[in-house]
């Protein structure tokens, strides 16, 4: 835990089991008009869904590494590993629609309790997950079935097999969904409905925020920014109202101390191994450093040129040693599983390029699955104010913001290093593999290179933001990718040769058990789409 304000999740696990049980008879009981629904129906769903944030295995081992990192060129790879890009599309896909039954369903539920308003608040909490859900997955693929899809609870044919949505469509409705969320939580202790009923709560199975409100809020507004910010290039029209309001009416916002993610340390004894098996298991060992990453982070090859902090945290030294980054496109030889040895960082079978610090990815219980950063909204602020969106063009309130994110991921990632050293429990601990945190001085320095300090006007300005918004993005690839497709002005190593699929690779393709399972809705979205390949762009991208 960073600190008395740390967000984190403490999953009840034993309610999927409940949710799995409860679902038809829950969906009977939603049709009387009951005035609170049972505590074995609504909340358990909504913890379902809670725990259904963590990342897939088979996601994190295909389409993190061999994809989102080596295109968006924050990590390389020296060979693509033995997974089937197909099974970590099935990852994905299937693990949305599952959980997206589970949120319908809660909503049927708490649509008909008697008093509504008195189901604002878990209303809120669902749209938000929904929200939330479905933007990570239409962002990856474009085009997806959602407004009739997640209801075969419902026993209709129809809702068997769906029509695909326009993204655009979807994304309108996920801001309505959230606005409307935004605008009806209530954050007061005991809050009173005008029938004089008072709102019903998730209790103990609100496991992401504990019953705080105010935390369900600064999530829905900090994912309207986020998400308004990534249209913007395309539907200026919705988009820049949205940030507009965000910024200028103070609307609360992830802050400092805030960050959400899925904290293993505190999931009562869970331990996050999909982490170790996505970068070790079936010749996924291959993710190297980049050459890109590190020109953003030292001014050479040797320890003394290394100017940001977040550098010995992020990789390791090659087996002998050295700073080694893989330039991509090389095809250097280094065919060696460098994260085979669970036990011993010093083994990495004889890597010859800097591989993910050996720690990071080895430890599975105090390192989080991130979700949002204090840092990625500095980051947007900055953005908006170098470019003038929804708030007057401001470079030196956007140089703030930008300075701003960089010290909140400095600081957010020595504050988990430091949460994981001098502790119990008998998991792996980073005492004595940790630098300690940086000093001022240290931090002058890294504000102040050439490479990082705002040289003046906006396009170096947006050309600096747009790099260390990328770099904090290190264990979220998903965002990177995301951030490289919408501006096309992410940090490339120019020395790096990096094959067409990588450049013009903008999209997951559907799964093949659409092709079989939906197939008339299927053909009918490739026939509009023209092909089902990775080089269609999503709607949002330029």
């Amino acid at each position: 835990m960073r600190n008395a304000r740390n967000i984190y999740i403490y999953l009840l696990f034993g309610v999927a089991v409940i949710a799995g049980q409860s679902c038809t008879k829950g969906f009977q009981q939603a049709n009387a008009n009951q005035q609170y629904p049972s505590t074995t129906t609504v909340p358990p769903l909504v913890n379902q869904a809670i725990s259904s944030l963590f990342l897939g295995w088979t996601e994190q081992a295909s389409i993190h590494n061999d994809y989102y990192y080596p295109v968006t060129q924050l990590a390389a790879i020296s060979s693509v590993s033995g997974y089937l890009q197909s099974n970590g599309v099935g990852d994905i896909w299937n693990g949305y629609y599952s959980n997206l039954q589970n949120i319908n369903l809660a909503l049927d539920m708490a649509n008909a309790v008697s008093d509504q308003e008195t189901m604002n608040n878990i209303k809120a909490i669902l749209l938000i997950l929904r929200a939330y859900k479905t933007f990570h997955v239409t962002d990856q693929f474009g085009d997806i079935p959602y407004f009739n899809a997640g209801k075969a609870y419902t026993g209709a044919v129809s809702d068997f097999r769906v029509a695909y949505d326009p993204q655009q469509l979807i994304y309108d409705s996920l801001f309505s969904d959230l606005k409307w969320a935004a605008a009806n939580i209530r954050t007061d202790a005991a809050p009173m409905s005008a029938q004089g009923n008072p709102y019903v709560t998730l209790g103990g199975y609100d496991t992401f925020f504990k019953g705080n409100m105010a935390s369900w809020l600064a999530f829905a507004n900090s994912l309207l920014l986020r998400q308004s910010m990534q249209i913007v290039e395309k539907d200026a029209a919705t988009a820049t109202p949205i940030i507009a309001d965000l910024l200028n009416n103070s609307k609360p916002l992830i802050g400092e101390g805030q960050d959400v993610g899925m904290w293993p340390a505190n999931l009562g004894g869970y331990d996050l191994s999909g982490r170790w098996w996505s970068f070790s298991s079936g010749g996924a060992g291959f993710t190297r450093l980049s050459s890109t990453l590190w020109n953003l982070v030292s001014d050479g090859t040797n320890t003394a040129d290394i100017f940001d902090p977040r550098a010995r945290l992020f990789v390791d030294t090659n087996s002998l040693g050295k700073w080694a980054p893989y330039t991509i496109g090389s095809n250097a030889s280094d065919y060696v599983d460098a994260y085979a040895d669970p036990v011993d960082p010093s083994k990495d079978n004889g890597a010859l390029f800097s591989r993910f610090n050996w720690y990071l990815v080895r430890d599975e219980w105090y390192i989080p699955e991130l979700i949002f950063t204090a840092a990625e909204i500095h980051f947007l602020k900055a953005e908006a104010y170098a470019r003038g969106l929804g708030v007057s063009q401001d470079l030196t309130v956007a140089e703030t913001e930008y300075q701003s994110g960089i010290t909140s991921s400095v600081n957010f990632w020595y504050s988990m290093v430091a949460g994981a050293t001098n502790v119990g429990g008998g998991h792996l601990r980073w005492d004595g593999a940790a630098p300690a945190a940086p000093t001022p001085v240290q931090m002058t320095a890294l504000l102040t290179n050439p490479k990082v300090k705002f040289a003046g006007g906006q396009s170096d300005a947006l050309q600096k933001i747009y790099a260390q918004e990328w770099l904090s993005y290190y264990r979220e690839p998903w965002l990177a990718f995301n951030l490289w497709r919408r501006t096309g002005a992410t940090p490339v190593d120019p020395a790096s040769t990096p094959p067409t699929s990588n450049t013009t690779f903008y999209r997951l393709p559907y799964p093949q058990d659409e092709a079989v399972n939906n197939t008339d809705n299927f053909n009918a979205q490739v026939a509009k789409m023209g092909t089902n390949n990775t080089n269609v762009k999503v709607w949002w991208m330029p």
